[in-house]
């Protein structure tokens, strides 16, 4: 009875923490100065970053990432300095359903981000805590002794520490499902406490033995950063012991809501932690139904597995929008080498016996291969909208009716098959209205129209001088968290990287029916790469230049620019196509990149319209008076990043536009704006970060 009280409690906390995060409550925030002179302390060794090294460090006792540039001394845990630093607020979500970084930070305690313009006086720490003592030496021994690629993944496997495992061996064991295998977990603790029982065993005092125990514990929680997946295991391995030295039977379901309320108490950020999540998920779903599919297939590992895997899977959805078919064959494979490799870890750390090194060389390298392996099954990972969660929960609900009900559960799951039916079908309908998605790619454009679920968009963004990959981290994410699984159209006005990079990766790998692009007045590595990728895929290519017309359900499409006379000044941007969209009587320009030689060869086209898609990113060289004259919009859309190098906006295009009292919206200041426009004008406008038009409508 005790222990349902304290999951109800559990619950109820975590019901209370979510309401209130959701209606805007902030549990910590820095209010203090936002620039001027600091004291940091340094609490971390530096991250590299193209142009700055990156710490963690403490103002006022406030954790926070510290940026210093590279041209400035390296520091090290403990350094004092004195600093003339600003303070960012970290992005929060952007778009719907993408990364809130502000929040990621937060179940780190961390409260923001201090960028340090220039390093005053420092303090170089006395003492080294024992601590980083330890976690250095740990890293040496395996650096010294490895192969690099192999000590990368040694230090992340004991200590958590994952910032030096290459970008593509993380990519392969999350698309092999094995993700968790880099994280701390119940399996670390069970070896520490394997090996130090094991090493306590002759003391023959049992109470000192789970009192060192405890130490241990302790110990490796404090050595492995104290992240909630560690925490959990290690609480609850705490519990475990207390119960046994005080004679108390010891509940999981007990363990498990101390555990959590204590790290709520820690840190109330923590529920949204998805390696917490994800850890309390596996070990629920071990507890609740490993006996009862261990009684179906007597297999353990198989169990085990699948059991972890039963609630894994719909948060693995809703977070990553894939889904692992072979997630069996991986975890079967690398679960029994795990602990080996661990145990290895642990032995070859206290004694460095160099033929142990070879073998724990050997097994690091057998569990990389299988993670590679298993990546490139068919069906490791498979892409889904985050609809696929409610056929997952159905498929639970079938097979749950099948083993309690058997025949008589027949009549239930035609029913449930006809009713979710009937609303894929009711969904799938669509409605008439145009929905104008305007995403915030950063330093790019990107516009994602739909109307009666025929979608089409127009530009994707893209940083040519960057490794984020916002076509896989921002575009595809978002596609398919909104429920949109292909795209039946896809416009590119040019191939700068910031209007099509992001692209290439929604052309490899989900279903672009049609690709719309100009004739080019001169080729690109961009272009070719992209046609060849469409060739490759079998998508229809349409050329198209000034005059064509294309109808995308209630969407007339007009092309004004570039004609066959191409402009030779600044060509790639200049000519980029223009096009102009008519929506019953509502009408959007959008203008790409063109400067304003190409807005002159405009002038004496039908250009009025009531949305604008603000050439350029706003930049001075676009967006004349003469050309916004003749536009003459009521709403201005710009896609620009925040703090852009390039200064964009430019002050004056915005003077001209606030001139005409045009509404206008930002994705640096907005994020994803979203405007829904009715057959007869009627608009209504939402943004993601501030609401300048919140819910609001009015006749065009």
């Amino acid at each position: 009875m005790k222990h349902r009280l304290l999951c109800a409690l559990t619950i109820i906390i975590i019901i209370i923490i979510i309401g209130l995060h959701q209606k805007g409550v902030a549990f910590f925030e820095y209010t203090g100065p936002q620039e001027g002179n600091f004291v940091i302390e340094i609490q971390s060794e530096p991250e590299e970053k193209d142009y700055y090294n990156v710490y963690q460090g403490t103002v006022n006792n406030k954790k926070f990432l510290i940026y210093i540039k590279k041209s400035e001394e390296k520091l090290s845990y403990g350094d004092k300095i004195e600093a003339t630093a600003s303070f960012n607020k970290a992005s929060g979500e952007r778009n719907k359903g993408c990364f809130n970084y502000d929040l990621y930070l937060k179940t780190k305690k961390i409260y923001g981000i201090f960028k340090v313009e220039d390093v005053g006086k420092i303090d170089k720490a006395e003492t080294t805590p024992f601590i980083i003592k330890v976690q250095k030496y740990l890293k040496q021994n395996f650096q010294n002794n490895l192969k690099k690629d192999n000590a990368n993944l040694a230090i992340g496997l004991l200590l958590g520490d994952r910032s030096d495992i290459s970008e593509d061996v993380q990519n392969n064991f999350k698309d092999a499902n094995l993700t968790h295998i880099l994280a701390i977990s119940g399996a670390h603790f069970s070896y520490i406490i394997l090996i130090t029982t094991w090493i306590t065993k002759k003391l023959k005092n049992k109470k000192l033995e789970k009192i060192l125990l405890l130490v241990a514990i302790v110990f490796f929680i404090k050595l492995t950063g104290q992240t909630p997946s560690v925490l959990r295991a290690g609480i609850m391995s705490i519990i475990t012991i207390l119960a046994s030295i005080l004679k108390r039977k010891n509940d999981i379901y007990t363990s498990l809501s101390l555990s959590l309320i204590i790290q709520e108490i820690i840190n109330p950020y923590a529920i949204f932690d998805l390696g917490l999540i994800l850890s309390y998920s596996g070990v629920i779903g071990i507890v609740t139904f490993y006996r009862f599919i261990y009684r179906k297939i007597k297999l353990k590992i198989v169990s085990i597995t699948l059991a972890a895997n039963v609630l894994i899977i719909p948060i693995m959805i809703y977070n990553f929008n894939t889904i692992s078919f072979t997630f069996i064959i991986s975890n079967v494979f690398a679960s029994g080498l795990l602990g080996i490799i661990i145990i290895l870890e642990i032995i070859t750390s206290i004694f460095r016996f160099k033929p142990l090194f070879i073998v724990l060389d050997i097994s690091l390298s057998i569990l990389t291969k299988i993670a590679d392996l298993c990546s490139k099954l068919p069906f490791s990972k498979v892409y889904v909208t985050n609809k696929f969660i409610w056929v997952v929960l159905l498929a639970y609900l079938a097979i749950y009716l099948i083993c309690k009900m058997k025949k008589k559960s027949i009549p239930i799951l035609i029913s449930i098959a006809l009713v979710f039916n009937v609303a894929v079908l009711i969904d799938k309908k669509g409605v008439d209205n145009l929905q104008i998605n305007f995403i915030d790619v950063g330093q790019g454009d990107c516009t994602l129209l739909i109307n009666k679920d025929t979608s089409l968009m127009i530009d994707t963004g893209g940083n040519a001088n960057s490794s984020y990959d916002g076509g896989e981290k921002i575009l595809h994410r978002y596609l398919l968290y909104n429920g949109i699984n292909h795209l039946d159209y896809m416009m590119l006005s040019h191939f700068d990287a910031d209007h099509c990079q992001n692209g290439i990766f929604l052309l490899k790998n989900m279903k672009v029916k049609n690709l719309i692009i100009g004739k080019q007045p001169e080729t690109s590595e961009l272009y070719e790469e992209i046609t060849a990728i469409a060739r490759e895929k079998n998508i229809n290519v349409i050329y198209v230049q000034k005059g064509d017309s294309l109808k995308i359900k209630n969407m007339n499409i007009k092309i004004l620019h570039p004609s066959d006379k191409f402009i030779t000044e600044n060509p790639l941007n200049n000519n980029a196509l223009v096009c102009k969209i008519t929506y019953y009587n509502f009408k959007l320009l959008f203008t790409g990149d063109i400067e304003k030689l190409a807005e002159e060869t405009l002038i004496g086209e039908d250009l009025k319209a009531d949305l604008l898609k603000v050439g350029h990113h706003g930049s001075k060289t676009s967006t004349t008076q003469e050309f916004l004259d003749k536009v003459n919009p009521k709403i201005a859309l710009i896609g620009v990043g925040e703090n852009n190098k390039f200064g964009h906006p430019n002050e004056g295009v915005i003077e001209r536009l606030k001139e005409k009292n045009i509404k206008i919206f930002r994705t640096d200041i907005n994020g994803e704006i979203n405007l829904v426009v009715k057959s007869n004008g009627y608009v209504t406008a939402k943004t993601i970060v501030s609401t300048p038009v919140n819910d609001t409508a009015r006749a065009m």
